[in-house]
């Protein structure tokens, strides 16, 4: 679903981002002390909408954001860049 990482060049590259802060996450397992951010690649304004609109449905997610760069990999934060095949709710795919 996820592949942790510790440098911006290991964010794949793509026209668009997501970003939100996991609440539920935060705090404990890989993430415990640091809060933990999902970093969702976009290949369309489409599913940037997509993507938006599900995070921010949903209670455990805040501070969503769009962005046209990399993000950068900021200290006390666990990060994590998403996966579209395995996270398919996310950008509206069937979960077939």
């Amino acid at each position: 679903m996820s592949k942790h990482v510790t440098q911006q060049s290991e964010i794949p590259d793509a026209p668009f981002y997501v970003t939100t802060t996991d609440r539920f996450m935060s705090g404990w397992g890989e993430s415990r002390g640091k809060r933990n951010r999902l970093i969702f690649p976009c290949a369309s304004l489409r599913e940037v909408a997509q993507v938006e609109w599900y995070a921010k449905s949903r209670s455990d997610q805040k501070n969503v954001r769009i962005c046209t760069t990399k993000p950068r990999i900021r200290p006390g934060t666990y990060t994590q860049v998403m996966d579209p095949e395995r996270s398919k709710a996310w950008y509206g795919r069937n979960e077939s």
